[in-house]
Formats: C-alpha cells, sequence, structure tokens
C-alpha cells in the first residue's frame, strides 16, 4: 500500500481543535496558548506529521531561520548559549544555522555573507567584532542583526557588562589586602582588540594607587588548564612576584592554581586565584575557584526574546547588559606570605 503522510486534518481531530489554531500553532506559534500549542505539538508527534516548511516561508515571506556568527565552539559558555538558543527558538517555529569563526576576522565575514546568501530572516553576532565590515554589511543588506555576550557601549546588543565584573573581582581581591597582581587572559587567541576587561581591571587597580605593567599579562596563551601552568611559569620567568592572579576563565584559573601548588604554594594562604563564567569546574575543583558567574541561560533568553520582537513585531533591537555575580570560594583569601 502506498504510504499516504498525515495531513493538517488529522492533527485537527486529534488534538481537538480547530484547522485555524493548527495554522498558528506552527506558523505564529506566539499567538497560541503555551498548554494547546503543547496539545498539538504531541498530536503532530503521535501522528508523524511535519508542517511543510517551504510553503509556510513562503506564505509569511520568512525563511524561519535564523543565523548564528560565532568567535568559536572550544569555549563551554558558547556552546552551552547555543544550545539554550537553538532550544528556545525551535520552540518558536525557527531553525538555528550556525557560522563558527574560529576566531578568524575572514571566517567572521564570510560567515556574514553565507548568512545573507542562505535568506535567513536575522543574524545574531556572538561577542566583539572580529571583522569590522561584517555589521556594515548586514546594514547595507538592511538584515536583522543583534550582537549577543559582549558589545561596544552604545551597540544594540544583549550582552554583560565584563567590565563591571572586573572591578568586582578587583574589589575583593583588593577588600584581602592585595597589592601585587598578575592577569592571564588570552586577549591574541580570542582576537580581541579591546581588552575592556583589561582596561577595567586596570582602571580599578589604580583607583587603589595600584599598577599593573606589561609584565605582569600574560596575553598570548590559550584558554585551557595548560595554557594557565604555562602562563604562571611565564609570570615566574618575568620576575612577577603576584599575590592575586585574575584569570580568563576558569580552566585557565584551575592551571594556575595547579602551577601555583606544584611549586609549593598554597592557594588561597599565599597567593589567590580568580576564573571566569562559574563553570561546574570552578565549584567542583580543589580549592573551589572564586569566579565570575555569567548566566547563560538568561543570557540565551533575553536574546531570543529581543530578536523574536524584532523580526515579529518589528520591535527595535534594545541595549541590554545583563548582571554579573561574583560568586566567592576558597581559591582567594588574604595573604599570610612574609615575602611580598
Amino acid at each position: 500500500m502506498r504510504y499516504i503522510p498525515p495531513s493538517v486534518s488529522d492533527v485537527v481531530r486529534l488534538a481537538n481543535v480547530s484547522p485555524a489554531t493548527v495554522s498558528r500553532a506552527f506558523n505564529s506559534p506566539h499567538l497560541v496558548g503555551p498548554e494547546t500549542r503543547e496539545r498539538i505539538q504531541i498530536a503532530a508527534n503521535q501522528l508523524g506529521y511535519q508542517p511543510y516548511g517551504l510553503a509556510r516561508s513562503l506564505r509569511s515571506r520568512r525563511s524561519m531561520v535564523i543565523g548564528i556568527v560565532m568567535p568559536s565552539l572550544r569555549y563551554s559558555f558558547y556552546a552551552g548559549t547555543l544550545e539554550f538558543l537553538q532550544s528556545l527558538l525551535a520552540r518558536e517555529g525557527y531553525t538555528l544555522v550556525l557560522c563558527s569563526a574560529n576566531n578568524d576576522p575572514q571566517l567572521e565575514l564570510e560567515g556574514v555573507k553565507a548568512m545573507m546568501a542562505q535568506g535567513v530572516d536575522g543574524v545574531i553576532l556572538f561577542g566583539r567584532p572580529l571583522n569590522d565590515e561584517s555589521t556594515p554589511l548586514l546594514t547595507r543588506r538592511g538584515l536583522p542583526f543583534l550582537r549577543c555576550w559582549s558589545a561596544l557601549p552604545q551597540e544594540p546588543s544583549v550582552a554583560f557588562d565584563h567590565g563591571l565584573a572586573m572591578k568586582s573581582v578587583v574589589e575583593h581581591l583588593v577588600s584581602l589586602g592585595h597589592k601585587k597582581f598578575a592577569v592571564v587572559i588570552p586577549f591574541i587567541a580570542l582576537r580581541d582588540r579591546f581588552r575592556g576587561r583589561l582596561e577595567a581591571i586596570r582602571d580599578g587597580l589604580a583607583e587603589h594607587g595600584i599598577a599593573l605593567s606589561n609584565q605582569e599579562v600574560v596575553d598570548d596563551g590559550g584558554l585551557d588548564a595548560a595554557s594557565g601552568r604555562s602562563a604562571y611559569q611565564t609570570l615566574l620567568q618575568r620576575g612577577v612576584n603576584a599575590t592575586a592572579i585574575i584569570c580568563g576563565n576558569d580552566l585557565i584559573a584551575a592551571g594556575v592554581i595547579l602551577e601555583c601548588q606544584a611549586k609549593g604554594l598554597r592557594v588561597s594562604q599565599d597567593i589567590s586565584v580568580t576564573g571566569y563564567n562559574d563553570s561546574e569546574l570552578a565549584s567542583a575543583f580543589e580549592p573551589p575557584i572564586t569566579s565570575v558567574d555569567t548566566p547563560l541561560e538568561i543570557h540565551a533568553q533575553e536574546v531570543a526574546k529581543a530578536m523574536l520582537a524584532a523580526l515579529r513585531d518589528d520591535q527595535p533591537f534594545p541595549i541590554i547588559r545583563l548582571p554579573t555575580y561574583l560568586r566567592i570560594r576558597k581559591s582567594t583569601g588574604p595573604i599570610t606570605r612574609i615575602d611580598v
């Protein structure tokens, strides 16, 4: 017998709703109540029904596809945000198409061009620009785009205030009596031309009369624990005798801590170390790592909300700065060393 695929009428009967309601559930899910939408989706799943995406996009003159250009997928925060975003947008009938630039400016620009060629409805740009041509190109094409995670001051975006987060780290460490600092953030690998976190650290220290020299900054490593170990070795080779080390993520912080311990230092009595993003590693490590919490689920929710409002309701993109939270743990404490 020839297979006859399930139709909208089959979904209507099983879900006990009208054909118009089924149509809205697939084409404009925000117009249907969550309970009804769930009932329709359950019925569709049981029947194996799939809406004909091409016809739907032709009716709405939309592709129902959103592009996202990410700097990399190596970092757990990036991947975690992507997973949440994909799930949130899928619930509203959108497909998320990914381009990873591998922290390469040219790949970012090519990714933007690929998104435009595929006819996406909008583009999410993750992180500060790698290529100065990317956003002007989107603007000229009139394609809606939103930057997230980090952004320039007046840029429409949903981002964290990383500078303010760094100042909270500085204030915490200074309050513990620290006066000699070092910073390990891989700006070169990240292609971070703006170095806003470093500027915020320097500004925060300057408010307490503390200077941070270039020798006390390691910026040419990677994002893993091995890079953290290597960075601490570099600091020792330079003759840096820091009592507090601010790291760009929790993996780097873990590597710094391991190398400190290998050199016979006690964390946090002899030296304090901080991380960033408050990953699962931060609380599970020994000692647990003081870290800046950048809640990825809240971030993803606000990004999805802003993008959907722009595409559905023609709302302007906002400038939103999400709060961060300093999670203080046992990797930081008052200094007990007498050689500083």
